[in-house]
């Protein structure tokens, strides 16, 4: 299941400062997830791709700034 094929859909609106601190974080939930099946496979899926949406924000910021 692709995540951007959902119904719903939201917009947040943050400050780089956040948006460093969020990536970090998903960075640390990724090195310490417990695995399936204590976890479901797909969220470690999901935060692998996030990681990589917030690190392509930081660089497209990096290269405005």
């Amino acid at each position: 299941m692709n995540p951007l094929d959902e119904e719903w859909m939201m917009q947040i609106t943050m400050g780089i400062d956040e948006l460093r601190l969020l990536y970090d974080h998903v960075c640390y939930s990724i090195e310490v997830w417990p695995g399936a099946p204590r976890r479901p496979y797909e969220e470690q899926e999901y935060l692998i791709f996030l990681k990589a949406r917030l690190f392509a924000m930081i660089m497209e910021y990096n290269l405005e700034h």
